[in-house]
């Protein structure tokens, strides 16, 4: 064999091998729950299983009281006990017990609820729990780090006034008690609990800061674009990443938007993150077991849903594609399973709501060979210095790069090499 093509077959073999050492993220499918519903909540309990409850049908405008529950060692969907009222529009959230709050929502046009219920998954069984001293729907409530629950938002008749007020719930004591309320009336909102026990809320306005133990909001920096319908989630820095919405409270008006920003609370600031490769609302945002953010579906500004899938790296501040979904969805939810990966249930989609769910299993972060999106030159606001990568990120994000564009470059670079070191060998002989 002579030296070119010594160099060639190595030059195949190290292309191919490092090649399939990528191994893909994948999406696919899981069993279909027992009913089509969009606008429902879906609660990971402290068992691993995934809870869904209510939501409506869509076109057809119906609500559900009904519940179901998704197993996922088993891979199966069973149907328990059914909450007092129907409800959709409604929040769930998990106590420590492992019990979930369900609160207000809606039964249809012009009913808001300000009833709540709590299941019990060790009995299946759900039992009333005090009224809220509001009718709330579309609002959001978030566990507090001493076990209350803080609900806040939403609006309170059919004729879609919204409101400031804010409740906490004490399920020791079954009792809500007033809250202090946000400068401005919250719809579409998010409420994001930091490690310092405070409430970051995201929405209508300038965000704000609540602090349990004082009973009070104050101003959490300046957001340069207001939203609503968007995400927020706490990153394992501590920091929140907020994504797309609307430019508006959730009715309308503003189209949705592809901008994210990310919340720094030791400097309360905030900084401009890289953009999405597309413009979402209705979308949903999980943060994986290995720090990045899956964000999924969502209504794009032309009013369609979506099937795109992406993945936010914070070392980098690069988003990538991370695959399709079977079918475009919004106002779907996504869970992390406790064994890493993310459940994606229902939602609308293509004029129908959907009773399919799917699963994403991401691909190791070390071997993860993403698609360059268009954001992936943006970078962090320099204005921000809690967003400048510090050099060990820097150099972290630089050697992730390496590996994710070597499969391409391996052919090539190995190929000039063995061309050189050919005419080296050949020259040498003619001396």
């Amino acid at each position: 064999m002579t030296p070119l093509t010594s160099g060639l077959a190595a030059t195949w073999m190290l292309a191919t091998i490092t090649a399939a050492s990528a191994a893909p993220a994948q999406w696919s499918a899981a069993p279909s729950m027992h009913s089509a519903r969009g606008y429902h909540t879906a609660t990971a309990l402290l068992t691993g299983q995934v809870l869904v409850v209510g939501g409506d049908d869509g076109p057809a405008g119906r609500r559900f009281a009904s519940a179901e529950l998704y197993d996922a060692a088993a891979n199966t969907w069973t149907m328990v006990a059914s909450m007092g009222t129907v409800r959709h529009l409604h929040t769930a959230t998990l106590l420590k017990s492992g019990k979930v709050l369900v609160a207000g929502g809606s039964t249809g046009p012009g009913g808001i609820l300000a009833s709540a219920e709590i299941y019990d998954p060790a009995l299946n069984r759900w039992s009333r729990a005090a009224s809220m001293s509001t009718p709330r729907a579309g609002a959001t409530a978030v566990l507090l780090s001493d076990g209350r629950v803080l609900i806040s938002g939403g609006i309170r008749s059919g004729r879609g006034d919204a409101q400031a007020t804010a409740e906490v719930y004490d399920p020791d004591t079954n009792r809500w008690s007033p809250a202090a309320s946000t400068a401005q009336v919250q719809g579409g909102h998010t409420l994001t609990l930091l490690s310092s026990g405070s409430v970051l809320m995201v929405g209508a306005g300038q965000p704000q800061l609540y602090d349990p133990n004082t009973n009070t909001w104050s101003q959490a920096g300046i957001i340069a674009y207001q939203r609503g319908s968007h995400t927020a989630t706490r990153l394992t820095d501590g920091r929140v990443l907020v994504t797309g919405g609307f430019g508006d409270t959730g009715a309308g008006g503003n189209p949705q938007t592809d901008t994210t920003e990310i919340y720094d609370p030791a400097a309360n600031g905030w900084g401009r993150g890289a953009t999405m490769t597309a413009t979402r609302a209705f979308h949903t945002a999980t943060l994986l077991a290995d720090g990045r953010v899956l964000v999924a579906g969502g209504e794009e500004a032309t009013g369609a849903y979506l099937t795109t899938t992406e993945l936010y790296d914070p070392v980098t501040n690069r988003w990538t594609l991370a695959g399709s979904l079977s079918g475009p969805r919004g106002a779907h939810t996504a869970s992390l399973l406790p064994d890493g990966r993310v459940l994606v249930t229902a939602g609308w989609g293509d004029g129908d709501t959907y009773s399919s769910s799917e699963i994403y299993e991401p691909a190791p972060r070390s071997a993860a060979t993403p698609e360059p999106s268009a954001s992936a030159s943006s970078s962090p606001g320099a204005n921000n210095p809690a967003l400048v990568a510090s050099p060990v990120a820097a150099s972290q994000g630089r050697l992730s790069r390496l590996e994710n564009v070597w499969p391409f470059l391996a052919a090539p670079v190995l190929l000039l090499l063995a061309i050189i070191t050919f005419r080296f060998v050949r020259r040498r002989r003619r001396i």
